[in-house]
């Protein structure tokens, strides 16, 4: 029996930029090995609104007919945070992210780690432009000790509801 192909949504988010760098540079570097690891273009683009790589990756996705979505950081009212703020708006949207890391700061590459753990795809591009594909490992799942027998006790809060205080014994 064949199976019915339907296609999953990607959805790029861009974190960080590079200014350094030149269109040929972004897409030889960075978006076309890029996309031979995905094997198709993405649906949507979410970029920030700074750096000059942001303007080659927004080019580059009006030239295919790829839909931009342009974040904008507000920093007069949020300050310092506002990068940050506008980062967890783009990751609550994003099915995978290409994150530009800083030479500067790690700030960025414990973002893309983070990004992974949560089950996104994640690329990185370093300062000299080396792309990188990030996994995650399986995580280890601690095997439950055998339960011998569960006794319970409940007790009053002050409020006076009633909370449910669960120990277990194992056996050995």
């Amino acid at each position: 029996m064949d199976k019915l192909y339907t296609p999953s949504m990607i959805i790029l988010g861009i974190f960080g930029y590079h200014n350094k760098v030149t269109s040929t540079d972004v897409q030889e570097h960075t978006l076309t090995p890029m996309l031979q690891e995905l094997e198709r273009l993405p649906d949507m683009v979410l970029l920030p609104s700074e750096g000059h790589s942001s303007i080659y990756v927004a080019d580059w996705a009006e030239s295919l007919h790829i839909k931009t979505q342009v974040f904008q950081s507000d920093w007069t009212r949020n300050g310092k945070v506002a990068q940050r703020i506008r980062d967890e708006r783009m990751q609550k949207e994003c099915t995978h992210a290409l994150v530009y890391l800083s030479s500067r700061s790690d700030r960025l590459e414990k973002y893309a780690e983070s990004l992974a753990r949560k089950g996104k795809v994640v690329f990185t591009s370093s300062s000299n432009q080396t792309l990188q594909m990030l996994t995650c490992p399986e995580p280890k799942v601690a095997m439950p000790e055998p339960l011998k027998k569960a006794s319970t006790s409940a007790r009053k809060s002050s409020k006076g509801t009633v909370q449910m205080l669960l120990k277990f014994q194992t056996t050995k």
